[in-house]
């Protein structure tokens, strides 16, 4: 038994340990996470007679405490049932390249409170059809007990696909009143991590909303998004979100890097990174960040001007069109053929004006009929104000730097105009959200050729003049194939084949063996180099995720999809009659060179320019997935630069008659001699 001495010793030890229990703060228990997506519908059915029913950007717009932003649906068409099949997948394709194109009709079927999605079968065999590895029902796959989905009897439920697993099943289903949607979705994420609710329609649902916002636990993150509504036009989703951070903010990712704007194959891997789940390598989608400013009336004119880019394409064009003819028939006029060379001079500089009017008319946001003439007017103004400034054939060079700096500028600011352009992408149809399109890849490759053509000094073959081709070529492939710039990985092709051809008809010696095989090796070289150059950039662009990082399937998949894309186009509409032109055009300007091209038959700088320009065009047809739409546009801007190149200021040169055997010298008649007077 202790003494006395030492229970005194001992005591106070004990006492300073009880104390320091007692005083420990509770250990904290593991904060559970969580995922809610709710689905907000504009309406159910058509609203009662003379109700407005209320827009989901104004309901979302009036809940400060969900961070801002738009989703794009699909890729390069739309329906709703692909929104949705996209979003559980985490990747996606054109919708042109499924078989069929459209998918199914898909809704729920409760069995024993769990649920079988109609038609699923069918809609996996469809997305094998796609060439991409495309695997609906990941997401819920990926949860361990699946996820469960919350929605209204009565209706078709189609959301409902966004809780299905790659089986096709549900692992919970409740359908009830509209009223009970919020109040049965939060007693299902008790047991579900992620449970998908679709809400009621207009001020109903945001009453619900508010619901779930007020009973939001730490570790639960909600997005409320726009339900994908029953249209055919491409859509952008409005979309609120908390739980990754600020609520006075938008939100943006890596796979848009727009402000404002992410992609509907973006939930997948933001839910999956939120839960702490491992995201699969055959998703696409970047997790969705938070930040930017939250302005919805911003978003809302950025999402009108992108609906009307496509529709203000053709008009455009015709006022061009238009313009051109009218002044072609007055010149004549006036002034006759020489009034005639005139106008279709001052047509060629005009359509090289067009590209930088394109970026200046994004800027200013006009209405159509203003922005109709201020393309088209303002070109024609420019060329007239080219012409007189700049002496034959000097001029190309005012309107090709002016546009090419004016574009680069841009991509290094994040595409702001370029996407708004009519030039640009198509950031709603979700085919690019930033950097260079297909029609802009071979307009820049056309202005860059026609730029170094009129501002060479020395206008015969010469190793400066080819070094000027070559280096302007790489420093446009860079910019246009770099992921924070352009990000057009099939611009490395058309750029390094326009520029090697011009190289090659620039060079002294003629064209060797070593410059031909160096010349066919330039894209692929110019393909290492992006690569180096995005990995040592961080440009995180389609060329890093699908290719650099991608599996050989990946890559095979890319390659497959370009091609069937391009099939499709040159297989329907005017696309093989165009095509069939485009090449009838190309004969008659090398069969008969000598005469349209005399004005400048004795500069080797413009054959070099129009050589690697035709070979951009089918360099760009063969490797973009536009086809034949790059070899028509790369073939009119050839037409109008050979106006330009024809219609000198001074007199029309005569006819080069074909080269033949010399005529034989005929004999002249001896002249009579005068008759001499005889006296």
């Amino acid at each position: 038994m202790p003494s006395r001495a030492g229970l005194r010793r001992i005591l106070p030890l004990l006492l300073a340990a009880l104390a320091c229990v007692a005083l420990a703060p509770p250990a904290r228990a593991a904060t559970r996470t969580t995922a809610l997506i709710a689905f907000l519908p504009d309406q159910l059915g058509p609203p009662p007679p003379g109700v407005t029913p209320p827009q989901v950007r104004d309901l979302l717009d009036g809940h400060p405490q969900l961070a801002l932003g738009m989703l794009s649906a699909t890729q390069s068409g739309y329906s709703p049932q692909q929104a949705l099949l996209d979003l559980t997948a985490g990747t996606r394709t054109s919708l042109g390249t499924y078989h069929p194109k459209n998918p199914p009709d898909l809704f729920p079927m409760p069995v024993n409170g769990r649920g079988l999605t109609v038609n699923w079968l069918i809609a996996l065999a469809r997305a094998r059809s796609a060439p991409a590895d495309i695997e609906p029902g990941l997401l819920a796959s990926s949860i361990p007990g699946g996820a469960a989905y919350a929605g209204i009897a009565g209706q078709p439920n189609r959301e409902a696909v966004a809780a299905t697993d790659r089986a096709g099943g549900i692992a919970a289903i409740s359908l009830g009143r509209a009223d009970t949607v919020a109040a049965r979705a939060r007693t299902m994420l008790r047991s579900h991590r992620l449970v998908v609710a679709l809400l009621a329609p207009g001020y109903a649902g945001d009453g619900q909303l508010d619901l779930l916002i007020a009973h939001r636990v730490p570790g639960e993150l909600l997005i409320a998004m726009e339900d994908p509504p029953p249209l055919q036009t491409p859509q952008l989703l409005w979309t609120g979100i908390a739980g990754l951070g600020r609520s006075d903010a938008g939100f943006s990712s890596a796979t848009t890097h727009i402000d404002g704007i992410a992609a509907g194959i973006d939930v997948l891997p933001t839910v999956l990174r939120h839960l702490s789940i491992h995201v699969p390598q055959a998703v696409r989608g970047e997790p969705i960040r938070i930040g930017g400013p939250r302005d919805a009336d911003a978003l809302q004119r950025l999402d009108d001007r992108l609906a009307i880019i496509s529709s203000r394409r053709m008009p455009v064009l015709q006022t061009f069109l238009f313009t051109m003819l009218g002044l072609i028939l007055l010149a004549g006029i006036l002034r006759d053929r020489a009034g005639v060379r005139f106008a279709l001079r001052i047509g060629g500089l005009a359509l090289m004006w067009l590209p930088a009017m394109a970026l200046l008319s994004a800027a200013l946001l006009p209405s159509e009929q203003a922005e109709l003439f201020l393309i088209a007017g303002g070109s024609f103004a420019l060329a007239f104000a080219t012409d007189w400034a700049l002496p034959w054939p000097r001029g190309p060079a005012a309107p090709a730097l002016t546009a090419l700096v004016a574009y680069a500028f841009d991509l290094a600011n994040h595409s702001h105009l370029v996407i708004r352009s009519l030039l640009g992408s198509s950031p709603r149809s979700g085919s690019r959200f930033y950097g260079i399109g297909n029609e802009l890849e071979i307009v820049l490759t056309m202005l860059l050729l026609v730029a170094v053509a009129a501002t060479l000094r020395r206008r015969e073959r010469s190793r400066s003049g080819a070094l000027a081709f070559a280096l302007g070529g790489v420093v446009l492939a860079a910019v246009a194939g770099s992921g924070r710039l352009g990000a057009d990985v099939g611009a490395i092709f058309t750029i390094g084949a326009g520029a090697a051809v011009a190289t090659l008809l620039m060079l002294p010696g003629g064209v060797t063996r070593r410059a031909l095989a160096l010349a066919v090796l330039a894209p692929l070289a110019g393909l290492a180099g992006l690569a180096a150059l995005d990995l040592a950039t961080g440009g995180n662009g389609h060329f890093v995720r699908n290719v650099l990082h991608g599996s050989s399937a990946d890559q095979l998949n890319t390659l497959q999809r370009r091609y069937e894309l391009a099939w499709s186009v040159i297989s329907h509409g005017y696309a093989p009659l165009l095509t069939i032109l485009c090449v009838l055009a190309v004969i008659y300007a090398a069969r008969h060179r000598d005469r349209i091209y005399a004005a400048v038959r004795a500069d080797d700088v413009w054959t070099a320019c129009l050589g690697g320009g035709l070979a951009a065009s089918i360099a760009g047809s063969l490797f973009n997935d536009s086809g034949p739409l790059l070899l028509f546009i790369g073939i009119v801007a050839l037409t109008f630069v050979t106006t330009y190149l024809r219609a000198a200021p001074h007199a029309e040169p005569p006819a080069v008659a074909p080269p033949g055997p010399p005529a034989r010298a005929e004999l002249a008649e001896p002249e009579p001699e005068p008759a001499v007077s005889r006296s």
